[in-house]
C-alpha cells in the first residue's frame, strides 16, 4: 500500500507540474422573460497540460469546455507538438491556436469579458487542426498557417485547406508587457455554396492593427475587410472596427477601467447594416488567480433601439 501511495505520488506530481486552468464565470441580471440572460453562468473552461519534452520539442493539450445554453460541451482545442528548428525558428504540428487574432486578444486583455472582435463575430475560428510556422526577425513576427479551415469543432468536410498570415512589429503581450505593436493578417479559403456543393466561392479576410502600453494605459485599434464570407446575412463585402482601452487606476492596486466599442457592417454598399457594440466597466483582481468585473454592453442592430446586458464577469485561474 505504501508503495502505491508513492507511486501515484510521484505520477501525480509530473502531470501537475504542466497543468493550469482558467473559467469564466457571471452574473446577468437581465429579465428571463424579456430573453435576457438571468442568474449564474459557467460561459468557459479550459484545462490546459503542457509538457517540455526536449530543449526543442514541447506537447501541450487543452480541452475546452463551453455553454451552449442547455448544456456543457467539451471540446479538443489544442493536440500540438512545437518543434524549434533553429533559432527564432518554430514548427507546430497539430490542433493549434489560429493566428487571426492572438495578438489583438492580447492587446486588449479581458478576454474573460468578451471574445475578440474577429471571435465574436465568426470571421476566424481561434483554433484549427494542420501545421503551423513562426519566425523571428527582432523585432518583427511572421507567422503561416496551413489549416483544414472548418475549426476545432469540425473535422475536414472539403478537399480545401486555408492559409492564414500574420505580420507583427513590437510587443505581441501588451496585457503583461509595457511597449506597442503594429501589424497585419490575411485568410484565404474556398468553401462550397449551395445546398448540392455545385459551386465554390473564395472567402478573404485582410485586416490591420495596433496597440499601445505605458504608464497604466493599454489602447488597441483593428480595422478588418472580408470579402465573400461564409457567414450568415454577409453580402459580398463586409468590415469590422474595434476600438478598445484599459487604463490601471495607480491609486487602488490591481482596480482598472475598461471600455471597448465595436463596429460590423455585413454589407458595405447598403445602409442600416451595421451593428455596433459599446462595453464599460470596471475590472478588479482581489487576489492571485481571481479578478471580477462589474460591466454593462449596449448593443444597437441598424435603426433599431439599442439592448443592454449588465454582469458580474469573474476570471477563476490557476
Amino acid at each position: 500500500m505504501k508503495n502505491i501511495i508513492i507511486i501515484f505520488t510521484i505520477i501525480s506530481t509530473i502531470f501537475a507540474e504542466g497543468i493550469s486552468g482558467v473559467s469564466y464565470f457571471r452574473y446577468a441580471v437581465g429579465s428571463a422573460a424579456d430573453g435576457e440572460d438571468h442568474g449564474f453562468y459557467i460561459d468557459r473552461a479550459y484545462l490546459t497540460y503542457k509538457k517540455n519534452i526536449t530543449d526543442n520539442i514541447s506537447f501541450t493539450f487543452q480541452s475546452d469546455i463551453q455553454n451552449n445554453g442547455e448544456a456543457f460541451y467539451m471540446y479538443l482545442k489544442n493536440a500540438k507538438i512545437d518543434y524549434k528548428i533553429v533559432d527564432n525558428t518554430k514548427l507546430t504540428i497539430g490542433l493549434q491556436g489560429m493566428n487571426m487574432f492572438n495578438v489583438q486578444e492580447k492587446n486588449w486583455g479581458n478576454r474573460f469579458i468578451a471574445k475578440s472582435a474577429m471571435d465574436k463575430n465568426g470571421w476566424s475560428s481561434s483554433a484549427d487542426l494542420g501545421l503551423g510556422i513562426a519566425q523571428g526577425f527582432g523585432d518583427v513576427s511572421l507567422s503561416l498557417l496551413y489549416t483544414n479551415g472548418e475549426g476545432y469543432k469540425q473535422t475536414s468536410a472539403d478537399d480545401n485547406e486555408k492559409i492564414s498570415i500574420q505580420a507583427v512589429y513590437g510587443e505581441k503581450r501588451l496585457d503583461k508587457n509595457e511597449g506597442f505593436n503594429i501589424g497585419g493578417v490575411f485568410s484565404s479559403l474556398t468553401y462550397r455554396v449551395h445546398e448540392d456543393h455545385s459551386e465554390e466561392s473564395d472567402g478573404y479576410v485582410a485586416g490591420i492593427f495596433g496597440g499601445f502600453s505605458r504608464f497604466g494605459v493599454r489602447a488597441g485599434v483593428e480595422y478588418h475587410m472580408g470579402t465573400d464570407l461564409n457567414l450568415y446575412g454577409y453580402a459580398t463585402n463586409a468590415t469590422l472596427m474595434s476600438l478598445y482601452g484599459h487604463y490601471a487606476i495607480s491609486f487602488v492596486d490591481g482596480l482598472s477601467i475598461l471600455v471597448r466599442h465595436d463596429m460590423l457592417d455585413t454589407d458595405t454598399e447598403t445602409d442600416d447594416t451595421e451593428t455596433t457594440t459599446l462595453l464599460a466597466g470596471l475590472s478588479y483582481q482581489c487576489a492571485e488567480g481571481i479578478t471580477f468585473s462589474p460591466n454593462m454592453t449596449q448593443t444597437k442592430v441598424g435603426t433599431g433601439d439599442p439592448t443592454t446586458a449588465i454582469n458580474l464577469t469573474f476570471e477563476l485561474k490557476f
